[in-house]
This record gives C-alpha cells, structure tokens and sequence, in this order.
C-alpha cells in the first residue's frame, strides 16, 4: 500500500512537472515567434520609408525623369534599397542621355547616394565609349560592370 502510495504521487509529480516545462516552451516559442513578427514589421516599416523617401527625393532632382533640350534627351531612371545591415537607405539613379547633334556624344550616369544622409558614395561617368568616371566608395574601377559589381553589397543584405 505505502508502495502504491509512493508511486502514486511520483506519477503526479512527473506529470504536473512535465506539464509546467510544456507551458514553459510553449511561452518562450510565443514569445520568440512575436519577437520575429515585430522585426519582420520593423524592417518593412525600414524599407517603405527608404521607398518614399527615395521617391521623394528623385522626383525634386528628375521631376518625371524625362529632360529634353535642343542638344540632349536625358531619361533618368532610379531604384533603391533599404540596406540593413548598414542602416542605410541607398538609391542609384541612372540617367541615358541621347544626342540630337552628331557633334556631341550619347552619355550615361549612374550615382548611389545615401538618401538620408545626401551622401555619394559612387559614381559611374560614360562619354560616348569613354569613361571618364568610374568609383566607388575611393575604389576606381574601369568598367561599367565593375562598378555595378562595386556597389552591389550596398543594395543587399
């Protein structure tokens, strides 16, 4: 009897305590899975204000991105991304300009600005087939696909 007594209330004791570290884990799996749930709207928050911001500022420099006078037609084009592991929100803007006189030579430009800061951090000059700009963050490079190589882990991560 005193046999059956005792392990009566190991038995309870056993499943009370293995219910109590279930609810334990459950918490901390509720708590990790809001924890991840807030960062995942922290960064969306991040890159919607980058997204805006980048608009904004886009719009004040190339209004709707087309420039033309009696020499060139400029479009100028943009995209960017929230970089978080920098904190940073980077934008390259592009702009193709065609000639209209065969004096003069087609062009690209391609920037990557730190929006919020208003901080270049490289920039890409093409006349005709020369280049006569190409650098990123005090690195030169030679050709247009290096630089794009270049600026690549900024728009990342």
């Amino acid at each position: 009897m005193k046999r059956k007594l005792f392990l009566l209330i190991l038995i309870i004791f056993f499943t009370t305590s293995f219910i109590s570290i279930g609810e334990c884990n459950n918490q901390t799996t509720t708590k990790q899975s809001s924890v991840s749930e807030e960062k995942i709207k922290e960064n969306y928050g991040l890159q919607e204000r980058c997204g805006n911001k980048s608009e904004e500022y886009f719009k004040k420099e190339h209004g709707n991105g087309v420039y033309e006078d009696e020499i060139f037609t400029r479009l100028s084009n943009y995209y960017n991304h929230y970089n978080k592991k920098m904190n940073k929100c980077f934008v390259i803007e592009s702009q193709d300009s065609f000639t209209k006189n065969s004096k003069y030579k087609n062009g690209k430009l391609k920037v990557i600005i730190d929006v919020n800061e208003n901080k270049i951090y490289g920039v890409f000059l093409k006349n005709g087939t020369e280049i006569m700009k190409c650098s990123v963050s005090g690195k030169e490079c030679y050709l247009e696909e290096e630089w794009d190589s270049l600026v690549k882990p900024y728009m990342e991560e």
